[in-house]
């Protein structure tokens, strides 16, 4: 028995190491990407562990430095891991991927064991191995940002373990109550930690015993409700009523996304939205596929109950992400990462104890493992993913994605091309219409900045943002439209200081009249000086050469 129980241990460190090298080898040149660049590069608060007070009552979008509004999203123990790694490592990209490695290399090991205590052997090997190699999981490991999932999963997954038995030590208990409030603090979703311990205990005894392990649990929840009260970060922001009707509808579409990637995990790509779905037609195949495979092992599986349990954990684990998915309209590979342990209980539970099970799972492993070696190095950095996402799966949405990443990075022209495609999209992607006009006033095209500006708003439907108008009325003014311009400055929009002033202090100053710019300038929130440069510099743009910029400005002979 101790030589059986050594040679599983040898087994799942050879899959371990399997994992391990899969994801290494493509990772370990990779830099940051995506939202890395916001919560890990650029956050204001886990540059430094002194901050480790303000990171406990952060709200987690609100540690960034962009002007993000109020999330809900509290993951003190998340930001609290990412400020010690940039105390190890400094922002070096590698060792950030290494530790999110590490963290989904110790869901599987728990996994495993989990599974092992329920299943058996050589089936809870098949099940860690489809949740730890399974293609739809890279998102989570490759992602440094979406570190919390795997976080939240292994300490869930180490509370489980502790309370599988029906009678339970101290020490076990406190464990479970220990890990469900750490597993909280990575990610909200593990609130449900006790409905997971009640769908095992139904599929193993039919009702729930052992209330004691309930009640370590339960303690979690309740010590990370005072915490998340005392940190004051408030309930996440519900999405509105408009968002909820034109997502809800697409809810079986949304479910053969996931369902197909489940089965068929390609293409994978991290952008994909609720208003560019790819044709369901395309889905029904890899949805079908899925349904078929779990249907039959509800019927033929010997340990029936556990595979429901599976497929009712892998539901509960994925209701969450629903929020999201209404409120931002993102579909993310990474709201499968915990479910998928729900499936690999399910996959487990149905396959029999037979060696030759694992010769008739090993080449679908090997061509997962095929598929995230073709996958990993589009994670090298933002450009390459989104890049690789619109190849795979362009839309509106990719194409917008890219081209802000192509702007930053200096190809204007390509940017714009690409903007111009989201925004002639069906929906148009509106989130890229300010750089409809900013990206060629950024080129010094200021009338097409001006006949850009005019399409987005009169004929696609872009909102008339601050940035938007603030741009197309300096495309106008820029491009000698003077009259256009300045009643495209005085919209309600615009009140107060913004580019609307710029243009009408310009204007005024055309007319003779320096009063307006003398006021705004005062008022300036970068200070008057900054004002006037801003001024001169549209003037320029329209043709009119300005003298003396730091007196009062007196146009060229021959301006209106």
């Amino acid at each position: 028995m101790e030589a059986l129980s050594r040679r599983w241990w040898w087994a799942l460190a050879a899959l371990l190491a399997v994992v391990a090298l899969v994801y290494a080898v493509p990772l370990r040149g990779a830099d940051f990407a995506w939202d890395d660049g916001a919560l890990v590069v650029d956050n204001a608060l886990t540059g430094s562990l002194a901050n480790w007070r303000e990171l406990l009552q952060a709200d987690l979008w609100r540690t960034t430095r962009l002007p993000a509004p109020h999330s809900g999203y509290y993951r003190p123990l998340f930001l609290l891991h990412l400020a010690l790694d940039q105390a190890l490592f400094g922002l070096s990209a590698p060792a950030h991927h290494m530790v999110s490695l590490g963290w989904h290399l110790l869901a599987t090991v728990l996994l495993a064991a989990l599974l092992r205590r329920l299943v058996g052997d050589l089936p809870a090997l098949l099940g860690a191995a489809f949740f730890a190699l399974h293609p739809i999981q890279s998102e989570t490991v490759a992602l440094i940002a979406a570190r919390n999932d795997s976080m939240a999963a292994a300490l869930l997954l180490a509370a489980l373990l502790a309370c599988l038995p029906l009678r339970v030590a101290s020490w076990r208990l406190a464990l479970a109550a220990l890990a469900t409030f750490a597993a909280l603090l990575s990610k909200e979703s593990a609130v449900l930690a006790p409905a997971f311990l009640l769908a095992l205990d139904l599929a193993r005894w039919r009702r729930p015993r052992g209330w004691l392990r309930y009640g370590a649990m339960a303690l979690g929840v309740v010590a990370y409700g005072g915490m998340r009260l005392w940190s004051g970060v408030g309930s996440a922001a519900l999405p509105d009523a408009g968002k909820l009707s034109t997502v809800a509808p697409k809810a079986l579409h949304i479910g053969a996304v996931y369902g197909s990637l489940i089965s068929w995990p390609w293409p994978l790509t991290p952008a994909r939205h609720v208003d560019w779905l790819p044709p369901i037609s395309g889905l029904l195949l890899g949805c079908m596929l899925t349904v078929a495979a779990f249907g039959l092992a509800l019927v033929f599986a010997r340990r029936r109950g556990l595979v429901l349990a599976g497929l009712a954990l892998a539901v509960l684990a994925f209701l969450p992400s629903l929020a999201a998915t209404f409120d931002k309209g993102l579909l993310g590979e990474r709201y499968l990462y915990l479910p998928m342990a729900g499936l690999a209980l399910a996959v487990a539970a149905a396959l029999p104890a037979r060696a030759r099970v694992a010769a008739w799972a090993a080449p679908v492993l090997l061509a997962w493992c095929g598929v995230l070696l073709l996958r990993l190095p589009d994670w090298h950095d933002s450009a390459t993913l989104w890049r690789a996402a619109d190849r795979s799966a362009s839309s509106p949405f990719t194409q917008g994605g890219l081209a802000w990443y192509l702007r930053r990075d200096g190809d204007l022209q390509g940017a714009l091309e690409l903007v111009v495609g989201a925004i002639r999209g069906e929906p148009p992607y509106t989130d890229a219409c300010p750089f409809l006009a900013m990206i060629p006033l950024e080129q010094g095209r200021a009338q097409q900045a001006a006949e850009l500006g005019a399409w987005g708003l009169n004929d696609r439907g872009c909102p008339p943002t601050v940035e938007l108008l603030g741009a197309y009325a300096i495309g106008l003014a820029g491009s000698g439209q003077w009259e256009q311009a300045m009643a495209v400055a005085q919209r309600p929009e615009l009140r107060g200081p913004s580019t609307g002033q710029v243009v009408l202090a310009a204007g005024m100053v055309l007319q003779g009249n320096q009063l307006p710019m003398q006021r705004f300038a005062a008022a300036w929130p970068g200070g008057a000086d900054d004002f006037t440069q801003r001024v001169v510099k549209l003037l320029r743009l329209a043709g009119h050469e300005v003298h003396a910029p730091q007196a009062p400005l007196r146009p060229s002979p021959g301006a209106p």
